[in-house]
């Protein structure tokens, strides 16, 4: 038996409408049930929570000088776990988070408290990095330092995003620690203080104002994360009963609100855009100089710089091969009719060809000049080892010839009692010679007459051992 469903029957309809609404309504429940949290957010118990770790005052000012010390450390170390291990312990947090609280509740007190624990917190921490930084002896600009003076489109989205989950797990009936501290990780505002501290022992205003102004944006946009995000969980605003007041503070409130806003808003714009430019200006250069000979060299050596919209790219050899006038010519037209780029001013530095020949050969002949007193040096070194080496050589000769003669002596002559031998030089002041001096001890019982034959017997075979005629026998008594 064959079942037939008519789709135009109006109960099918209805019952298909029905189920395909309740799917619909099941999903957006289900949908909610996941990305809600007003339920799990405990209005009081977040303020309490914000306003007691405001203050910088006793044992949190001294929390905070230990762990900016500590992050100092790493930044100089170049220690990526030294600065981690440091911002897990800062209490840099608490009055940034008390500016955004203020703000979204029109708490005028707070925000007074919150922007001078704010000041309180920025001076502690770059006068102890300051500090730090003049009197340590090692004061290398590492790369952990120099990646706080630049800061780009992902610092704030870093800042944002860490800044809304903190706020989000602070709102939370029990306070996630574990996601605090990965925002403490997250949005980096200890290490651009201390990179700051640095740059002022180092007099490098320049670099400093970069570090200062990637701090300003990390607590712009946490600061804007918890307005925003405290609206949307609409926690009440603070009533004053003079009706005056209320509408000024109001007003100042929402001044700072709007102000805060539209420069975040400006300064994410003009962050994107150099963002935009140097990407847009890394791939042209590689897609450009690729075809030269040193053309990833090139591309690698080149300064890409924004100059607040007025960029330019400058394109250095570094005693390479020399870009001919063709070449840059070429290369600045096609950077002029790309529309991403067509306000940079493109910049070559390199010698000349006929002055970088000559530099070369001026170079060469300053190496083989190197090269030429290294060798006489080496040459002398070597001579000198010889000569040692053949004074060592004698010794040793003579040394086992003496060996060889004592053995002898005593074979030869069993009643001699202390044999000598030793070279002296004598003159009278018309030659000089050098005379073997032979010393030997007789035993009592030979007299004098056989001694004098023995003498004779050694000064002979010492003659002919040393073949010299400059034999002289002492007799001992």
């Amino acid at each position: 038996m064959e079942t037939k469903f008519d789709f135009k029957d109006e109960n099918f309809e209805k019952d298909l409408k029905k189920n395909a609404s309740g799917l619909f309504n099941g999903i957006l429940i289900f949908i909610k049930s996941v990305f809600s949290f007003y339920k799990d957010v405990d209005k009081n118990a977040t303020i309490n929570s914000i306003k007691k770790d405001i203050s910088m005052r006793g044992t949190t000012a001294w929390i905070l000088i230990c762990s900016i010390l500590i992050a100092s450390v790493g930044l100089n170390a170049d220690s990526t776990a030294v600065v981690i291990g440091a911002m897990l312990i800062s209490p840099l947090l608490g009055p940034i988070l008390g500016l955004g609280l203020s703000i979204s509740t029109n708490d005028i007190d707070t925000l007074k408290s919150s922007i001078i624990n704010t000041f309180v917190m920025v001076l502690l921490s770059i006068g102890a990095a300051y500090i730090f930084f003049l009197a340590i002896p090692i004061k290398e600009e590492s790369s952990e330092l120099l990646a706080r003076t630049n800061p780009d489109l992902r610092d704030v989205l870093i800042a944002f995003f860490g800044g809304l989950a903190l706020i989000i797990a602070k709102t939370k009936k029990e306070n996630i620690s574990s996601a605090i501290f990965g925002v403490a990780i997250a949005t980096a505002l200890m290490p651009p203080l201390c990179t700051v501290g640095y740059y002022l022992a180092e007099g490098n205003m320049s670099k400093a104002q970069g570090a200062i102004l990637l701090f300003l944006i990390n607590t712009l946009y946490i600061i804007v994360a918890t307005y925003l995000t405290l609206k949307f969980l609409r926690f009440p605003l603070i009533v004053y009963a003079n009706s005056k007041r209320r509408k000024f503070i109001g007003g100042i409130i929402a001044l700072i609100a709007i102000t805060s806003l539209v420069f975040a808003i400006f300064n994410f714009k003009g962050i994107y855009d150099e963002s935009n430019y140097n990407r847009n200006a890394d791939y042209f250069l590689e897609s450009e100089l690729s075809l030269l000979p040193n053309g990833d060299y090139l591309r690698k050596s080149a300064k890409i710089e924004y100059n607040g919209g007025e960029p330019k790219i400058t394109i250095n050899t570094f005693g390479q091969k020399p870009i001919s006038k063709e070449i840059m010519d070429l290369l600045d037209k096609k950077i002029k009719i790309n529309q991403e780029l067509k306000s940079t001013k493109l910049l070559f530095i390199q010698q000349e060809i006929e002055d970088s020949y000559t530099l070369n050969n001026t170079f060469l002949k300053e190496l083989r000049s190197r090269d030429s007193i290294d060798i006489a040096l080496k040459k002398n070194e070597i001579e000198n080892l010889n000569k040692e080496i053949n004074q060592l050589r004698i010794l040793s000769e003579e040394k086992f010839l003496f060996s060889s003669i004592i053995n002898e002596a005593k074979l030869i002559y069993p009643n001699l009692n202390s044999f000598e031998i030793y070279e002296t030089i004598r003159t009278d002041f018309q030659k000089t010679d050098t005379v073997v001096v032979v010393s030997v001890s007789w035993s009592n019982i030979i007299d004098d007459n056989n001694k004098l034959q023995l003498n004779q017997s050694i000064k002979n075979w010492i003659g002919l051992k040393f073949k010299s005629k400059n034999i002289e026998i002492v007799e001992k008594n």
